[in-house]
């Protein structure tokens, strides 16, 4: 049978027959019902009693297809099984940062889901300029116990199998493979540019040696280092907040992949608000500086933060295990200098992949609203080099940046050579 969206009172009846629902909604009989989908893939409603508005829930429900395309790119509806078991792992890990599943559907490829109806989509909130005082707290959190807890480092090894097994999304992987790794270095009709973009800047992609190799070693990473469950897409469309709470929604990318694909796709949504932060800066308040300040002051703190927190869990996992990562008689020195490396390899990992998130939302065929907002084409293509520039650097000198300081190091230069060159 051919999918069709629900309508309104399709959706009432159907949430008014399922009884954990109804009982969390009170009354089924008086629903408010908005479609509120803007993402590519899935279509969202906002399920609220109307006399009692403290009552609400999310439905969530996977089409044949790619939203944002059309029934001319068909994707499989399993994707919704993919998220509703990543969000309850994910819940389970950091309950505190990731909402709750009341209820899910495998025949209808559909969940329903807490309401977040107190929290707003954190790429808006840095449009705006809204600060976030416990933003980079609550991110380092999430990343460090969902990152360790799905790893080698705590998993049994065969239960880690095990889970890689269970995990398998292949084509949702295929996706991120041709559209964040393949499609932008290339000549490609999925690609959409900026008209005011040079041409050079796009031909590089598609020429430079050393950034193409880098780029296709980040590939190989994705597709090969089944290193940890992931998140699979967390950028700041993926993430609620407010001033107390912070939220990571849609996971229906998730998957065992490396560890720093998740922290870099954050750290590159970061960078491209830093950067396009030079308009809507200008635009709010007149003077950007500050707000950008604290953009790169987030970046240090949610690498610095995660770190911190993924080596205290690994070492108290250690301590309590009686089990260490590195066997014989290694001594504590020997421990601490692989863990060392290990983070330094994680590091290089996380800037080679926010290099091609980067890459990808300026050239690719899915934007981002802070350059896509930008009315004046040759603004905006100011900006967008200058995104481009910082990500080509992250990737082809990923090694030689050794702390994360060095990262917002280069976003400040790349924008005082901008300037220095107008």
């Amino acid at each position: 049978m051919e999918f069709e969206a629900f309508t309104a009172s399709a959706l009432a009846d159907y949430l008014g027959g399922i009884a954990e629902v109804r009982a969390r909604l009170d009354d089924s009989s008086d629903l408010d019902i908005a479609e509120v989908g803007d993402g590519n893939l899935n279509f969202v409603y906002f399920v609220t009693n109307a006399r009692e508005r403290e009552r609400s829930v999310v439905v969530k429900q996977a089409p044949p297809f790619l939203r944002l395309i059309g029934k001319n790119w068909p994707l499989s509806c399993q994707r919704m099984d993919h998220e509703v078991a990543a969000l309850r792992r994910f819940g389970a890990l950091c309950p505190q940062h990731v909402p709750k599943v009341y209820y899910a559907d495998q025949k209808r490829y559909l969940m329903v889901m807490q309401h977040l109806a107190e929290h707003r989509i954190l790429r808006q909130g840095l449009i705006d300029g809204v600060t976030y005082p416990l933003l980079a707290d609550h991110m380092a959190t999430y990343l460090a116990h969902t990152l360790f807890y799905g790893s080698d480092l705590f998993l049994a090894p065969d239960i880690k199998k095990e889970a890689v097994g269970r995990a398998v999304n292949a084509e949702l992987c295929k996706i991120t493979e041709d559209l964040v790794f393949t499609f932008p270095f290339e000549d490609h009709p999925s690609n959409v540019y900026s008209a005011a973009l040079p041409a050079s800047a796009l031909e590089r992609l598609r020429t430079s040696e050393p950034l193409r190799l880098v780029a296709a070693d980040m590939k190989w990473a994705f597709m090969n280092h089944a290193e940890t469950l992931l998140h699979g897409d967390l950028h700041t469309g993926s993430i609620m907040v407010n001033e107390r709470e912070t939220y990571v929604i849609d996971s229906e990318f998730a998957f065992y992949g490396p560890m720093g694909f998740d922290i870099g796709a954050l750290i590159a949504n970061l960078l491209l608000a830093y950067f396009s932060r030079d308009y809507h800066g200008r635009l709010n308040d007149g003077d950007p500086h500050a707000y950008q300040e604290w953009l790169l002051d987030q970046v240090v703190r949610i690498w610095n933060g995660f770190s911190a927190a993924f080596l205290k869990l690994w070492r108290e996992h250690e301590s309590r295990s009686g089990r260490r990562f590195i066997g014989g008689a290694a001594d504590s020195r020997t421990v601490d200098a692989y863990r060392a490396h290990f983070m330094r390899r994680l590091l290089a990992d996380t800037l080679g992949f926010a290099g091609c998130k980067m890459i990808r939302r300026i050239v690719g065929m899915a934007k981002v609203a802070e350059i896509t907002r930008i009315p004046d084409a040759a603004l905006r293509a100011q900006i967008e080099l200058r995104c481009l520039h910082c990500a080509e650097v992250l990737l082809v000198q990923r090694a030689m940046l050794t702390d994360i300081e060095q990262v917002s190091m280069l976003a400040r230069d790349t924008l005082r050579e901008a300037a220095a060159s107008r």
